[in-house]
């Protein structure tokens, strides 16, 4: 039977990943987004008109419209890939909070019957700097979560660091290198002898989500590290350009030349120590290495002209003002 898994985000940068690896993984897909943000139709355009995969407008805080998906899914795997991108807003919760809560609902209400709901997926990636901060909304999901499977939901959770792949606007350091470099704009590199962070190759997050659903325990938190050995800052811009050279090569020079180190006021922010243990001991995780997953990116931007297109249209207010971006 072909298993039919519910993704909430599924037009954003790690849930539409996600829903192309389902697709290929034969799932039946019901694909919810509100579009509000990040998410974009463009990203799931050539899955429209195949049969296996359904998309619909769902506003994961509102209860009425998250009970419709739910309805008009039947799925037997929920993927949640919403994450909160303000920390500083009373609000960043209440969408996990909402969804859970509407959840439990539901299966109540259908308690005479054969649920088939077995698994919640949560899929929270690292969205800012202010690891302090950052720390304290990851413990507050946790304990909503926990709170929720107290009272009988199958939820499990995965976190993952900084992901960076196919599909990805210019919200964060990776694509805005690759965004700026393809336009000829100066390429800002902050802490360029500091570790580039926690980065891991969004399909390998694609593969880390699809093992936590198949074997991942209700009621755990995995957590998955990133790729090492990790690159600094300036050696990540260097790779990039390196890759752009040989696939658009520049009119003259390299595009090493628009590299333009950032003198910074404040410290580089400490990463929130990860323990894959957990996640380990589910199955092998095989990681894509750094610099292929650096090229394979840029080589998907290159390959998807109409996207990358309409993406910068769209965004330019965040690759053209770097500084909003490299100190979120």
């Amino acid at each position: 039977m072909v298993m039919r898994a519910a993704v909430f985000g599924g037009a954003g940068f790690v849930g539409t990943n996600l829903v192309y690896r389902l697709i290929d993984n034969g799932c039946q897909v019901f694909n919810f987004d509100n579009l509000s943000g990040l998410g974009n139709l463009l990203n799931i355009a050539e899955l429209m008109q195949q049969s296996n995969h359904s998309f619909a407008r769902c506003d994961v805080t509102n209860s009425e419209e998250i009970r419709q998906s739910l309805l008009m899914a039947a799925p037997d795997t929920i993927f949640f890939c919403i994450t909160p991108k303000k920390l500083d807003s009373s609000n960043a919760l209440e969408p996990f909070e909402c969804f859970l809560k509407t959840l439990k609902n539901w299966r109540e209400t259908f308690a005479d019957r054969v649920l088939p709901v077995s698994k919640i997926v949560i899929v929270i990636s690292e969205f800012h700097k202010s690891q302090k901060q950052l720390k304290k909304v990851y413990d507050d999901i946790k304990a909503i979560i926990d709170q929720y499977v107290a009272e009988g939901l199958p939820v499990t959770s995965l976190f993952v660091p900084i992901a960076f792949g196919p599909f990805q606007q210019p919200d964060s350091p990776i694509p805005l290198i690759i965004y700026r470099a393809i336009e000829g704009e100066t390429i800002p590199v902050m802490y360029p002898e500091e570790p580039a962070g926690d980065l891991v190759y969004v399909k390998d997050v694609a593969e880390a989500c699809l093992l936590v659903e198949d074997r991942g325990q209700i009621g755990v938190h995995y957590e998955m590290e990133g790729t090492q050995p990790s690159f600094t800052n300036i050696e990540a811009a260097d790779c990039i350009c390196s890759v752009l050279n040989k696939y658009l090569p520049p009119p003259v020079g390299r595009y090493q030349a628009l590299i333009e180190e950032i003198a910074a006021d404040t410290p580089p922010a400490p990463e929130i120590p990860k323990n894959e243990a957990s996640l380990d001991r589910l199955g092998h995780l095989t990681k894509t290495p750094l610099s292929e997953g650096l090229s394979a990116t840029v080589k998907w931007y290159l390959d998807n002209d109409r996207w990358y297109s309409q993406s910068k249209t769209r965004f330019f207010y965040l690759w053209q003002n770097p500084e909003n971006v490299l100190s979120s």
